[in-house]
């Protein structure tokens, strides 16, 4: 094996587990208590905070005074416990009632 072979063959193994990633997952939140931009802010580095999470996003409910949370992720085992417990002292005002992993792919 010349050199530049074995200096390819060496490059494209140590890239490919950066290459392969995990798959992002996305979380569907159902809360209520964001009232202002500055509750979205706070909801939203909190979440950010979890593990393997990439993206927050923060839409009106379909129910009135709820609020839709998109969390993208890439870790496959986020819980709605653990989403509490990174509100803090916070979680007495920003209700998480519901938490679940989605099987639509994330964004």
């Amino acid at each position: 094996m010349t050199r530049l072979t074995f200096l390819a063959a060496f490059i494209s193994f140590c890239t490919l587990p950066a290459l392969a990633g995990d798959a992002p997952i996305s979380y569907i939140a159902e809360m209520t208590g964001m009232v202002c931009a500055g509750c979205k802010d706070h909801v939203t580095a909190s979440f950010t905070k979890l593990e393997g999470v990439t993206k927050v996003q923060i839409v009106p409910g379909e129910k009135a005074g709820t609020q839709k949370v998109t969390v993208t992720s890439t870790s496959a085992t986020l819980t709605k416990e653990q989403a509490i417990a990174t509100l803090g002292s916070s979680a007495s005002t920003y209700i998480v009632h519901d938490w679940k992993k989605t099987d639509q792919p994330a964004n």
